[in-house]
């Protein structure tokens, strides 16, 4: 499979990408210059060669979603709804999963920001023609990208499109630790992304760290 980690040079991207790759998929960083999304790839492929087999490549954004099955916007919420609207041509009918969450801090406390189209997710499809599907709100990205951690998380995934989704679903089953359940539709999505601001105030109250979700 072919996966493109659009804006992937954060904790969550570099954990799905080197994470991905080491299962033998096809992984391209994206990033809005060639060069950056470049400099990501050689970055990511030196951790890769310590810890197993892989390759990632880096293209600007539109090419790395032109090549790819399933695109990820592992992209700042506030920047991800302009690099939608540049890349619609590219992503008609594709894959698109969106792990976004609209949060805002108010003092000391991250409150969840809903959107008037009701999610993040839900805005997402309103911009592109394409099989959008939410999912990794909730993974603690800091701790997914330390390669050395073991976890086990459980990833609420929701999307309209009954075969898009369970194709992110099987994918993400693939990753050790983690555990996909099937969410619902699109229109849910709003419920999972507000656990992240849920868990980033309980950790910041409490002195914890790495919070994920776990469904018992």
């Amino acid at each position: 499979m072919k996966i493109a980690l659009l804006g992937g040079t954060g904790h969550l991207g570099i954990g799905l990408a080197i994470r991905f790759a080491l299962l033998g998929h096809e992984i391209i960083v994206g990033s809005r210059s060639t060069e950056k999304a470049k400099t990501k790839a050689d970055e990511y492929n030196q951790i890769l060669k310590t810890i197993g087999e892989g390759k990632i490549v880096g293209y600007e954004n539109e090419k790395a979603a032109e090549m790819a099955d399933i695109s990820i916007f592992t992209i700042p919420w506030e920047y991800a709804f302009s690099t939608a609207e540049s890349l619609k041509e590219v992503l008609v009918d594709k894959i698109v999963v969106s792990p976004l969450v609209p949060m805002e801090k108010v003092g000391k406390t991250f409150i969840y920001k809903r959107l008037p189209e009701g999610s993040a997710a839900e805005k997402l499809a309103s911009i592109l023609d394409s099989r959008v599907v939410s999912a990794y709100h909730n993974i603690p990205a800091e701790k997914f990208a330390n390669f050395n951690e073991k976890f086990e998380w459980d990833v609420a995934v929701c999307g309209d499109d009954e075969s898009a989704k369970k194709k992110v679903m099987d994918l993400t089953n693939q990753i050790e630790g983690l555990k996909a359940w099937d969410a619902g539709p699109l229109a849910v999505s709003s419920m999972v992304e507000s656990i992240t601001p849920l868990l980033i105030n309980l950790m910041v109250r409490n002195k914890m760290r790495d919070l994920g979700v776990r469904f018992v």
